[in-house]
């Protein structure tokens, strides 16, 4: 997506008219997700997210802690709350908090959105503040992934972001994989992957997204290769007000489309 220049009396309808062109949030569905965080290839915490409405608000919350070795003898603990409206079919942030814990480090962080003024203002620890150019599109950690699961609706997406991560803009560039049936907790699921465009670089993120369930990620991949690897895999889901029950294993679902063979 090409950054927006704001110019003076750009109102925020304009913004969204010439900027978020694509399919709109019409069938945005509250739901509440339960995953398990593995780190190299053994449980280390848990992450819940939920997004829900109040009147014409939406707010999406995250909240994830260690439960098992390290992580939870550290107190590891990484909370995220943004709050905004739905407006022009997409979601609009007002606010974004985020406050990390562990072993000792205790960082929080306060973002204001202000679309008008085509500025963001972030204050860390109570303390130090920055305020920083929007660009008429820059968004916080969580509405990006909102973002991204709406774009996904479109036949070609644009996955390039302006991401406000603690005192800068980020660029954030993804590309698509080819869909793919998951295994998970709740059964075989299709999905939809993407990847983090990184140059020059070890690290690797990877996420599926469930198109049955608004797009949402099933199973997220995070690493170095030849170093760490961390996943999270979603355990529960409750979507639209509907707990999402298990469904049958992949290999079960491949074996009912087989042909009978020939008598």
């Amino acid at each position: 997506m090409v950054a927006l220049a704001f110019k003076p009396g750009v109102t925020l309808a304009c913004l969204l008219a010439l900027g978020w062109a694509a399919s709109s949030w019409a069938d945005l569905a509250p739901y509440e997700a339960r995953y398990s965080i593995y780190r190299n290839g053994k449980l280390t915490g848990k992450l819940e997210i939920e997004l829900k409405r109040d009147g014409s608000h939406w707010e999406i919350r995250s909240e994830g802690s260690g439960t098992h070795g390290l992580a939870e003898l550290l107190g590891a603990r990484d909370s995220e709350k943004v709050s905004g409206i739905l407006s022009g079919g997409r979601y609009i942030p007002h606010s974004y908090t985020r406050h990390t814990q562990a072993a000792g480090i205790d960082d929080h962080y306060e973002t204001t959105f202000d679309w008008e003024a085509d500025q963001v203002t972030i204050v860390h620890d109570g303390s130090e503040s920055y305020t920083l150019p929007l660009q008429g599109s820059a968004l916080d950690p969580l509405t990006m992934k909102l973002e991204i699961r709406r774009r996904l609706n479109d036949p070609d997406p644009d996955l390039s972001f302006l991401m406000v991560e603690d005192d800068e803009i980020d660029t954030q560039n993804f590309r698509l994989l080819e869909e793919e049936w998951l295994e998970t907790s709740l059964g075989c699921m299709e999905t939809t992957p993407i990847e983090k465009i990184r140059q020059n670089s070890r690290r690797y993120t990877r996420a599926w997204h469930a198109p049955a369930y608004g797009n949402i990620e099933v199973r997220i991949e995070h690493g170095k290769t030849r170093g760490d690897h961390m996943e999270l895999r979603i355990t529960e889901l409750s979507f639209g007000g509907v707990q999402i029950l298990p469904r049958p294993g992949c290999s079960v679902m491949q074996s009912a489309k087989r042909p009978e063979p020939a008598k």
